[in-house]
């Protein structure tokens, strides 16, 4: 789905799907990015690991309806830390349209967020609303970075 249209039939991850996506940073610049979709269920969690061998990024989402979800996030984030303590981390806060069904409010996640040193981003997959925005942040962050690496490479010489 392009995020416009929402199927009617979902699928939950099961264990890992793999998605290769290129993303415009700019005009002269592009990123291209390895995105693995870890199942969330805990039935997954030993498994993980396995799947995020050399992690450079995370986004964990949660749905703002279901405190479960949001609850096993910082399970999440201590595997995702454990991978790698200096990784970039996002944090999503889904199904923002389900607004009146909200379990979690938007002063817990931004707590969690700023506690843990994530961004938060807010989304309603169901109606395409900011659901780019953390993986073009995500490119625009990488591409900050290996330019600050290269800066400091330069310096050395």
């Amino acid at each position: 789905s392009t995020g416009v249209t929402f199927p009617k039939n979902y699928m939950m991850t099961v264990g890992c799907d793999l998605s290769v996506k290129e993303v415009n940073v700019d005009m002269a610049t592009s990123v291209e990015m390895s995105v693995f979709d870890v199942g969330g269920h805990d039935l997954y969690r030993p498994q993980a690991p396995e799947y995020i061998v050399g992690l450079t990024a995370f986004i964990l989402v949660y749905d703002v309806s279901n405190k479960a979800t949001f609850e096993t996030c910082k399970r999440w984030l201590e595997i995702c830390r454990k991978a790698n303590p200096n990784c970039i981390g996002y944090l999503v806060a889904n199904k923002i349209d389900l607004a009146d069904k909200a379990e979690v409010t938007d002063n817990q996640g931004e707590v969690f967020a700023r506690g843990n040193n994530l961004r938060l981003f807010k989304a309603s997959a169901l109606r395409g609303v900011g659901i780019n925005e953390p993986i073009d942040e995500l490119a625009r962050q990488h591409i900050e970075n290996f330019n600050d690496r290269c800066r400091l490479l330069d310096s050395l010489q």
